[in-house]
């Protein structure tokens, strides 16, 4: 497996932390998709970040905003089935299919759940428009 795949990875782990961390305190004052519609944009900016330092430390380093700005792009890219899914799993799946698969303490715990699927379809495409566009070598 190719290392920047796996630090991107990590990367993204970390992103899902802020996701999720945000989602749930802003979900304690928010409907729900307003409070993941915020804790999307939380996490990618951290996530340029990381990649940023971590992941692809060989990439111009010069004009952050412009890059901090390419990142957000792409990421609003993956945010597509990112959101896609989301949206499918928490409108269209039963409360009544949720209680009987996981119990009760499903319907508290299904908003989070519901995250996972949509991150790894965004992964999939932010990391190949991420090495190609955002986070390009630098020549020399």
């Amino acid at each position: 497996m190719d290392k920047k795949i796996l630090k991107f990875a990590v990367s993204g782990g970390l992103g899902f932390v802020v996701d999720v961390s945000t989602m749930t305190l802003l979900s304690e004052v928010l409907p729900v998709i307003p409070a993941r519609a915020a804790a999307f944009w939380a996490a990618a900016s951290f996530t340029w970040w990381c990649n940023r330092q971590f992941t692809f430390k060989g990439a111009e380093k010069s004009a952050p905003l412009r890059q901090w700005f390419k990142s957000l792009l792409t990421a609003c890219v993956g945010f597509i089935p990112n959101w896609g899914c989301y949206w499918v799993l928490i409108r269209w799946v039963d409360d009544v299919w949720i209680t009987q698969l996981v119990g009760e303490n499903g319907l508290y715990f299904w908003p989070l759940a519901a995250m996972i699927p949509g991150i790894l379809l965004g992964m999939a495409a932010n990391f190949s428009l991420a090495a190609r566009w955002v986070y390009r070598p630098t020549l020399g």
